[in-house]
């Protein structure tokens, strides 16, 4: 299991199976690269940052990222959405925004039920916003390559975030995005 340090809010850490990084080397020999993470809250991911709030990167030690929509030029990805209520398999638990492609050709899914997104290679993907929280749901990311380096991602740098839906998700206290992203997220 890979813990966030400091944790992001919304996601407690991600289950990692086949090789997340380099220093991660999670059954190596699987045909593919599968994360599982649990979502404990609203939370946003590849997002960006909003206008005039200073870009920067993260640092986890073994991966180095930043909260930008992603292209993985190297395979396929399929994204699924679980809910965890027994009762209602179909709840998903929270409301999810998940942006697919970019400029003209940019389509926004709204959803709040089960489901699978399916990512070809080479196209932008995020963000994706999970509002309206109600119960944990479970993200399971699966790519069609064995290890993060053979995804061959990379990230839209120049993506500007809503600023108005970044704060539906953190609220009021941003202390923990401070923490996590930088010194001024809003």
């Amino acid at each position: 299991m890979k813990l966030d340090r400091p944790r992001r809010l919304g996601r407690p850490g991600l289950w990692i199976f086949g090789q997340g990084s380099k220093d991660q080397p999670y059954f190596e020999d699987s045909p593919i690269m599968v994360e599982m993470m649990p979502i404990t809250g609203n939370y946003m991911t590849m997002h960006g940052f909003p206008e005039g709030v200073e870009r920067k990167r993260y640092d986890m030690g073994d991966h180095i990222g930043g909260p930008y929509p992603k292209y993985h030029r190297g395979c396929d990805k399929m994204m699924f959405f679980y809910g965890t209520d027994p009762e209602n398999l179909k709840d998903l638990g929270a409301h999810v925004e998940y942006h697919l492609g970019e400029g003209e050709d940019e389509e926004i899914f709204e959803f709040e039920d089960a489901r699978c997104v399916f990512i070809p290679k080479g196209v932008r993907h995020g963000p994706i916003f999970i509002t309206r929280f109600r119960r944990t749901l479970v993200l399971f990311n699966v790519y069609t390559v064995p290890t993060a380096e053979a995804t061959d991602t990379d990230r839209d740098w120049s993506y500007l975030c809503k600023a108005e839906t970044m704060l539906e998700v953190i609220g009021d206290d941003a202390q923990t995005y401070r923490e996590f992203f930088g010194d001024s997220p809003t």
